[in-house]
């Protein structure tokens, strides 16, 4: 806790809160104003320092695990279950990481690379040139199929339909009103109710295909077979329990920010065509029906990538809960109170990012930035374990469609919070002009 009188001490008013949920990028540039080494807030009952700077952002994030709790513990143990990694603290949070990290290594995707790029394609090939399409209508379900296959491995056309619309189902429901106040977790609440709903129809699917995958012999290569095959320290597996769990984080975690950002780069390469022929001639050069591995280490590619996940940070903020006192630029601030590191803050800092409101790719040409300038998956202990998958992802879709389409948003999109990461509005409408290179119309 903070004292009332402490000189950087801010009670922000109803409306100012409401504006940190609703749009945190205005909220942390105006909170700058007030000083970037150490801001106390009030946000929503909880006392909070907010980290504004990449040096800040360091000293939280190499603290010792063992100093944090779980930042809004109670509405991620709701949404997520008790045995969610983002729930999890201390030991079983490490060990349960431990386990689960070698099914997120890079090496592990590696060989799904054309199943991506084949998902992309199926899920294009309906549009038409002189029709306009919601951008994320299609990269939120190239992102569901990618984690129906890598993810859950599903293979039959029925369990993949099922599975989809109850995933689609539970993801909808997701409120943010159900994120930022725990306490409207309740049956009285009618968007309680409906998230219950959906993730009870979820674990219904989710059991029947477990009782299916239990009865194959043969080990399979996505994440769902390595937690079925995975052993915690005591000898036993993993319950159905702990499974969903884990599951309905990456659905939250994962779907909707990878479909996301793929829908924000097509609204800004629409916007600055220079830019997309600039990632087109650098795709052209590695032909038509390039190695995927050659692809996604593209400079440029990489670059477009990067610099649509800063400017258009689908995760906010991150945060912390102290449970034991953290020194912060010479203060030390107490247990109970909530660090919240904003990404949007850092990643929209003019001094690290000249103009930083522009769409300007090359910046991540002329300077490579350190993980406490540039962490769009959050950093330390609690850093994204689906960061690589991705990122992965994202690089492998949006070449396929930009060199196969040509296109223009159909509107000025805006931000807006979504469930806990912030989407466009709109879904990012874009009106379709033609194919491109290797498209036949």
């Amino acid at each position: 806790m903070f004292p009332n009188n402490h000189p950087r001490a801010i009670r922000l008013t109803p409306v100012q809160q409401w504006r940190y949920i609703t749009q945190p990028a205005s909220m942390y540039g105006w909170l700058k104003e007030h000083g970037e080494e150490l801001t106390l807030l009030r946000i929503l009952g909880q006392d909070c320092v907010g980290i504004l700077t990449p040096e800040s952002a360091r000293q939280v994030f190499s603290a010792d695990p063992a100093g944090y709790d779980v930042f809004w513990k109670e509405s991620f143990a709701g949404l997520h279950g008790d045995g969610s990694l983002f729930v999890l603290t201390g030991d079983r949070h490490r060990k349960e990481r431990q386990m689960l990290m070698p099914a997120f290594h890079p090496n592990h995707f590696r060989p799904y690379g054309e199943a991506i790029r084949e998902i992309a394609r199926q899920h294009t090939e309906t549009w038409r040139p002189g029709q306009t399409i919601k951008a994320t209508n299609t990269t939120l379900s190239i992102s569901l199929d990618v984690i129906m296959r890598l993810v859950f491995g599903v293979m039959d056309p029925e369990l993949t339909r099922d599975g989809r619309e109850c995933i689609s189902d539970l993801l909808r429901a997701a409120h943010p009103l159900l994120v930022f106040m725990p306490a409207l977790q309740r049956s009285w609440f009618p968007l309680w109710r409906r998230y219950t709903r959906a993730r009870t129809e979820f674990s219904n699917w989710l059991n029947r295909y477990l009782v299916w995958r239990r009865t194959q012999s043969a080990e399979t290569n996505d994440v769902l077979g390595h937690m079925l095959a995975a052993h915690k320290d005591n000898g036993t597996k993993m319950s159905n329990e702990d499974i969903r769990d884990e599951l309905v984080t990456i659905l939250l975690a994962g779907h909707n920010t990878t479909g996301t950002a793929m829908a924000w780069a097509l609204y800004e390469l629409g916007r600055h065509p220079a830019e997309l022929e600039k990632l087109r001639s650098e795709l052209a050069a590695v032909g038509s029906d390039p190695n995927l591995e050659l692809t996604v280490k593209l400079p440029y590619l990489s670059a477009v990538c990067n610099e649509t996940l800063r400017l258009h940070t689908v995760l906010a903020e991150t945060g912390r809960v102290l449970a034991s006192p953290l020194v912060l630029f010479g203060q030390t601030v107490q247990p109970g109170v909530s660090v919240i590191v904003s990404i949007t803050g850092i990643h929209h800092d003019p001094g690290l990012y000249p103009e930083p409101y522009s769409f300007k790719p090359q910046r991540f040409i002329e300077r490579a930035y350190g993980p406490f300038e540039f962490f769009p998956f959050g950093g330390g202990h609690r850093r994204c374990l689906g960061a690589y998958l991705a990122e992965y992802e994202m690089r492998i879709t949006l070449a396929e469609i930009v060199m196969h389409w040509d296109f223009e948003p159909a509107m000025v999109e805006r931000e807006v919070r979504q469930d806990i990461a912030m989407g466009p509005k709109n879904g990012v409408p874009l009106y379709i002009k033609g194919g491109q290179v290797a498209k036949v119309n």
